[in-house]
Protein backbone atom coordinates (compact mmCIF):
# COMPACT_ATOMS: atom_id res chain seq x y z
CA UNK A 1 0.00 0.00 0.00
CA UNK A 2 1.29 3.45 -0.90
CA UNK A 3 1.77 5.91 1.91
CA UNK A 4 0.24 9.33 1.24
CA UNK A 5 1.56 12.33 3.13
CA UNK A 6 -0.16 15.72 3.50
CA UNK A 7 2.30 18.56 3.13
CA UNK A 8 1.35 22.19 3.74
CA UNK A 9 2.64 25.32 2.01
CA UNK A 10 5.48 27.12 3.64
CA UNK A 11 4.29 29.06 6.68
CA UNK A 12 1.13 26.97 7.19
CA UNK A 13 0.67 24.56 10.07
CA UNK A 14 -0.34 21.25 8.49
CA UNK A 15 -2.46 20.37 11.54
CA UNK A 16 -4.49 23.59 11.71
CA UNK A 17 -4.65 25.01 8.17
CA UNK A 18 -8.15 24.91 6.71
CA UNK A 19 -7.72 26.31 3.18
CA UNK A 20 -7.44 23.39 0.70
CA UNK A 21 -4.92 25.41 -1.29
CA UNK A 22 -2.51 25.12 1.64
CA UNK A 23 -1.99 21.41 0.99
CA UNK A 24 -0.53 18.99 -1.47
CA UNK A 25 -0.67 15.22 -1.06
CA UNK A 26 2.43 13.27 -2.02
CA UNK A 27 2.73 9.54 -2.61
CA UNK A 28 5.47 7.46 -4.16
CA UNK A 29 3.57 7.71 -7.48
CA UNK A 30 2.35 11.31 -7.77
CA UNK A 31 1.79 14.60 -6.03
CA UNK A 32 -1.81 15.81 -5.82
CA UNK A 33 -2.84 19.35 -5.01
CA UNK A 34 -6.39 20.06 -3.82
CA UNK A 35 -7.84 22.68 -6.18
CA UNK A 36 -11.30 22.91 -4.62
CA UNK A 37 -13.56 21.25 -2.11
CA UNK A 38 -17.18 21.52 -1.18
CA UNK A 39 -20.01 20.17 0.93
CA UNK A 40 -23.63 19.56 -0.04
CA UNK A 41 -25.73 19.24 3.11
CA UNK A 42 -29.05 17.42 3.52
CA UNK A 43 -29.57 16.55 -0.14
CA UNK A 44 -32.88 14.69 -0.51
CA UNK A 45 -32.76 11.41 -2.40
CA UNK A 46 -36.38 11.00 -3.49
CA UNK A 47 -35.96 9.29 -6.86
CA UNK A 48 -34.07 6.34 -8.24
CA UNK A 49 -31.61 7.56 -9.45
CA UNK A 50 -31.25 11.11 -8.04
CA UNK A 51 -28.45 13.32 -9.39
CA UNK A 52 -26.87 16.36 -7.71
CA UNK A 53 -24.55 18.44 -9.92
CA UNK A 54 -22.01 21.12 -8.99
CA UNK A 55 -19.58 23.09 -11.15
CA UNK A 56 -15.96 22.37 -10.25
CA UNK A 57 -14.66 25.55 -11.94
CA UNK A 58 -11.51 24.08 -13.48
CA UNK A 59 -12.44 24.02 -17.21
CA UNK A 60 -10.82 20.63 -17.76
CA UNK A 61 -11.15 17.05 -16.59
CA UNK A 62 -9.99 16.70 -13.02
CA UNK A 63 -9.61 13.99 -10.43
CA UNK A 64 -12.44 14.01 -7.88
CA UNK A 65 -13.12 12.04 -4.76
CA UNK A 66 -16.18 12.17 -2.55
CA UNK A 67 -17.72 10.77 0.60
CA UNK A 68 -21.41 10.54 1.50
CA UNK A 69 -22.83 10.50 5.02
CA UNK A 70 -26.17 8.74 5.37
CA UNK A 71 -28.90 9.31 8.01
CA UNK A 72 -27.64 6.46 10.21
CA UNK A 73 -24.15 8.03 10.31
CA UNK A 74 -22.59 5.57 7.86
CA UNK A 75 -19.98 7.20 5.59
CA UNK A 76 -19.59 5.65 2.13
CA UNK A 77 -17.26 6.13 -0.79
CA UNK A 78 -18.44 5.92 -4.42
CA UNK A 79 -18.86 2.45 -5.87
CA UNK A 80 -19.46 1.15 -9.33
CA UNK A 81 -21.42 -1.90 -8.21
CA UNK A 82 -23.63 -1.95 -5.09
CA UNK A 83 -23.05 -4.69 -2.56
CA UNK A 84 -25.94 -6.94 -1.73
CA UNK A 85 -28.28 -5.32 0.79
CA UNK A 86 -26.60 -1.89 0.52
CA UNK A 87 -28.48 -0.37 -2.41
CA UNK A 88 -29.33 2.80 -0.46
CA UNK A 89 -25.64 3.37 0.26
CA UNK A 90 -24.59 3.25 -3.37
CA UNK A 91 -23.58 6.32 -5.37
CA UNK A 92 -21.54 7.11 -8.46
CA UNK A 93 -19.39 10.03 -9.57
CA UNK A 94 -19.66 11.41 -13.09
CA UNK A 95 -17.13 14.10 -14.06
CA UNK A 96 -16.76 16.23 -17.16
CA UNK A 97 -14.78 19.39 -18.00
CA UNK A 98 -17.14 21.63 -16.02
CA UNK A 99 -19.26 19.59 -13.57
CA UNK A 100 -19.26 16.87 -10.97
CA UNK A 101 -22.43 14.80 -10.76
CA UNK A 102 -23.23 12.64 -7.74
CA UNK A 103 -25.74 9.93 -8.65
CA UNK A 104 -27.55 8.38 -5.68
CA UNK A 105 -29.98 5.47 -5.54
CA UNK A 106 -33.06 5.27 -3.36
CA UNK A 107 -33.31 1.49 -3.38
CA UNK A 108 -35.85 -0.01 -1.02
CA UNK A 109 -35.09 2.46 1.77
CA UNK A 110 -37.56 5.20 0.78
CA UNK A 111 -36.60 8.88 0.80
CA UNK A 112 -33.54 9.92 2.78
CA UNK A 113 -31.18 12.88 3.14
CA UNK A 114 -27.46 12.62 2.51
CA UNK A 115 -24.48 14.92 3.09
CA UNK A 116 -21.76 14.93 0.41
CA UNK A 117 -18.16 16.08 0.86
CA UNK A 118 -16.02 16.28 -2.28
CA UNK A 119 -12.46 17.18 -3.22
CA UNK A 120 -11.16 18.27 -6.63
CA UNK A 121 -7.52 17.39 -7.27
CA UNK A 122 -5.09 18.65 -9.86
CA UNK A 123 -4.77 15.89 -12.43
CA UNK A 124 -1.27 14.50 -11.81
CA UNK A 125 -0.67 13.03 -15.26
Amino acid sequence: MTQILAVSKSGQDVLTATDPNNFIFHSSYNTFKILAEGTLTAQTVNADPKTFTVAHGQGELVAVYAFAKYPDGYVAMPREIPRSGERARYFELDIDATNISFVFYQGASGNYNVDIKYYVFETPI
